[in-house]
């Protein structure tokens, strides 16, 4: 009876960690040969010393903000007989899709069609003459048109009714999404304003324990970088698979099934990062990372010096007159 206890206790908390460690993970501990286990128990870098009387302190932040602005591209094809035809039917599709957008609130200058291709189409046309081999010759047989349509709007919720929009003109590829923020140098100024007052902070720790950080000599080194979500989306496909059985001498052929593919955005992880600003975040956002190093020369130690106490002798004359004595 008591067997069955500790099973029960201790199984459950590693059946809840497998559920939520999500089917992304699942199948990166399928596809690769690292042990997962020993990855996310691992014991964290150790410190280390450096020479030359040195201090390096390396001091990395976070910010995570929401964009100001998103652009969306949705790319038109249009095949046609002539480059007349071609470019009316595409128009035909394009003016009620912008019209439609206006409906959404979305101004004129907030939208602009790329012209991208505009090529003819070839195909072979055979012609057999007498006393020769058939011929195939390549002759035009039409033109394809690609435009893009640019659409730049603030409110993330309005995509699905842009989406919906373009559906309804037959226009279904959309390129992609750019986020953008309007002054990213307020956000650098704020990292380095923190990173800076944490740097503060962690000299003055140091003085509690007797070094004095502020006699040394100061190199610093700094750098910053953006991660923006148009870089962060990653694909898994998540399933389950039975594999042949090897044991299964017969000429049998196995047909797999093509297994969907679905991607995620995968938010750069705060692990390595002493602070974070904005760290609770649901939507993709824009990530602005800086690093400062600052590494301390500390002066030379001065070799100690001991003093030999010396002993005086004085002579107390009768008349009582102190004379030192010299005694080598």
């Amino acid at each position: 009876m008591k067997k069955a206890i500790f099973l029960s206790i201790f199984l459950f908390p590693l059946l809840l960690s497998a559920q939520v460690m999500g089917n992304y993970q699942t199948q990166q501990k399928q596809y690769t040969n690292i042990n997962y286990t020993a990855q996310y128990r691992a014991v964290p870098k150790a410190a280390s010393f450096l020479g030359n009387n040195m201090i390096e302190i390396s001091i990395n932040a976070l910010s995570n903000q929401r964009a100001s602005s998103y652009t969306a591209i949705f790319s038109v094809m249009q095949f046609g007989k002539t480059a007349e035809e071609t470019n009316s039917i595409l128009d035909s599709r394009l003016t009620p899709f912008i019209s439609q957008l206006k409906g959404l609130g979305i101004p004129d200058s907030n939208i602009y069609v790329d012209m991208v291709n505009f090529l003819p189409k070839y195909e072979f046309d055979v012609s057999k003459k007498i006393f020769s081999k058939k011929t195939y010759t390549e002759v035009p047989t039409g033109f394809e048109l690609q435009k893009n349509v640019h659409i730049r709007y603030s409110d993330p919720g309005l995509l699905d009714k842009i989406v919906a929009a373009a559906a309804r003109q037959e226009i279904y590829d959309i390129v992609k999404v750019d986020y953008f923020v309007s002054d990213p140098s307020v956000f650098y100024r704020q990292l380095r304003s923190e990173v800076f007052e944490y740097a503060n902070q962690i000299k003055a720790e140091y003085k509690k324990i007797g070094l004095e950080l502020d006699s040394a000599y100061l190199q610093t080194a700094e750098n910053a970088w953006v991660a923006y979500p148009i870089n962060r989306y990653e694909s898994y496909q998540a399933f389950t698979s039975s594999k042949p059985n090897p044991l299964d001498k017969s000429s049998a052929i196995w047909n797999m099934a093509d297994k969907p593919e679905a991607r995620f955005y995968n938010a750069v992880p705060a692990n390595d990062y002493d602070i974070v600003i904005n760290p609770e975040i649901l939507e993709p956002a824009v990530q602005f990372s800086y690093n400062l190093v600052l590494r301390f020369t500390m002066p030379e130690r001065q070799p100690r010096t001991i003093t030999k106490n010396q002993k005086e002798f004085i002579w107390i004359t009768p008349e009582g007159e102190v004379k030192p004595l010299k005694i080598e």
